[in-house]
């Protein structure tokens, strides 16, 4: 009986137990939810860091701008003017490339620096602009014996440097990879002028020569070109600084045989002061500068005055020259910007920096010597004409990178201030 009882509390109980398991909610889900294959908190990990862009294609340099060095005077007693002249048209091009988008999807820039006309100074400022500014070229040298110093220290360094109207002989008769010239030369144009002396007839030829590269160097292309022909060529030298020529014109004057026609080798103050102090100490005979500055320079005017009248001058433009339509651009261009028209030798340098761009475009590279070695194949069509240079084994030949398409004109101004798209052409 108490076992019967018994059972039946143990059946009740386990009966109740079920009843209360019944009765209770089901359990929440989980808090944590089943672990990931990687932990929640770390993305996948990226290729590359998420903060760093993709790798440049072309180095970070890429992107600056393509420098080209302008060493050019301009201060006095340098001929300043022109080189007012060539900074303007350097910076007329580049303005005109950037325009464009530059070249290689980069900007170019000019780095402008007096030389003063010095040569002391001109080697300093050039070797600055290579060893420092690292230009990839070089435009802009003027003065003779400063642009054959500067030239010296570009072939020495392997950077191209471009001459628009530095005439010595001895600038590319050093059969430089690396020095150009697109202006004539003074041997090159004393025989250019013998024309011209013949049919004047003259027979006695002073040279005032600047003691100069250019000077001197035109004063004996004179000699070796007019005394084959039986024309006598005396010579005086003076520093290039002088104020007073009255000395050596003396001495022109009280020469025998008489002189037919004093030249003036020169290209600073004195280039200006030689015609009217030879009218003021008695000499009449004719006179011819140099190269074509009584074309375009006022001081010209404000010096000689009604001496200035009759001058004769050499010079590669005039009128009656037929521009390419670059030529005809640049000059529109370069008179909308400064008020009168360019020079010569200013349509010359403009060639040599759009050459320069193009000669970056060819070698797809800014490094000097690619710059160079594209220059020397190339044929641009620029403003007067078809620019290829040429180049002669022969030594000290002064044909070597060297352009020789230029026309030659003999003008004479009429009437005081008459600038030379007005002057008369007297040759051809």
């Amino acid at each position: 009986m108490k076992r019967s009882r018994l059972l039946t509390l143990m059946v009740l109980i386990t009966l109740a137990a079920s009843l209360l398991a019944g009765c209770q909610p089901t359990p929440a889900p989980a808090t944590q939810p089943p672990a990931p294959t990687s932990p929640p908190t770390q993305p996948p990990a990226p290729t590359s860091p998420p903060t760093q862009p993709p790798a440049p294609t072309s180095p970070p340099a890429a992107e600056g701008t393509i420098k080209i060095g302008v060493p050019t005077p301009l201060s006095p007693p340098a001929d300043f003017k022109a080189g007012e002249i060539n900074v303007n048209t350097v910076k007329l091009a580049i303005q005109e490339l950037n325009e464009k988008g530059g070249v290689l999807g980069r900007q170019l820039e000019a780095v402008v620096v007096d030389d003063q006309g010095d040569t002391s100074t001109g080697v300093s400022v050039v070797t600055k602009l290579i060893t420092e500014d690292k230009v990839s070229a070089i435009v802009g040298p003027w003065h003779g014996s400063v642009a054959l110093a500067q030239s010296k220290v570009a072939h020495e360094q392997k950077v191209p440097i471009m001459l628009h109207y530095s005439w010595p002989d001895e600038i590319t008769a050093m059969h430089s990879d690396y020095v150009f010239r697109v202006s004539p030369y003074n041997s090159q144009i004393a025989q250019l002028l013998m024309p011209f002396i013949k049919q004047q007839g003259y027979k006695h030829i002073a040279v005032m020569a600047e003691d100069s590269a250019y000077g001197t160097g035109f004063a004996d292309g004179m000699t070796k070109v007019a005394t084959p022909e039986g024309i006598q060529v005396t010579t005086r030298v003076f520093p290039a600084e002088s104020m007073d020529l009255s000395p050596q014109l003396l001495e022109i004057k009280s020469l025998t045989p008489p002189v037919d026609m004093i030249l003036i080798a020169a290209v600073y103050q004195p280039m200006y002061l030689i015609p009217k102090q030879a009218r003021e100490v008695g000499l009449t005979c004719d006179i011819m500068a140099g190269w074509d500055y009584p074309g375009w320079s006022p001081e010209y005017w404000e010096t000689t005055g009604e001496a200035g009248v009759g001058v004769f001058y050499p010079t590669f433009y005039s009128k009656e020259l037929n521009l390419t339509p670059l030529g005809t651009h640049f000059k529109e261009a370069y008179k909308a910007a400064y008020g009168h028209e360019p020079p010569i030798y200013a349509y010359y340098l403009y060639d040599e920096v759009m050459m320069i761009a193009e000669a970056i475009k060819t070698a797809n590279s800014a490094e000097p010597d690619k710059i160079a070695a594209a220059l020397k194949t190339m044929e641009f069509e620029g403003t007067t004409g078809t620019i290829k240079f040429e180049s002669r084994d022969t030594p000290g030949d002064p044909v070597w990178n060297q352009w020789l398409g230029q026309q030659i004109f003999i003008m004479r101004p009429t009437e005081v201030g008459q600038m030379q798209e007005d002057a008369e052409v007297v040759w051809p």
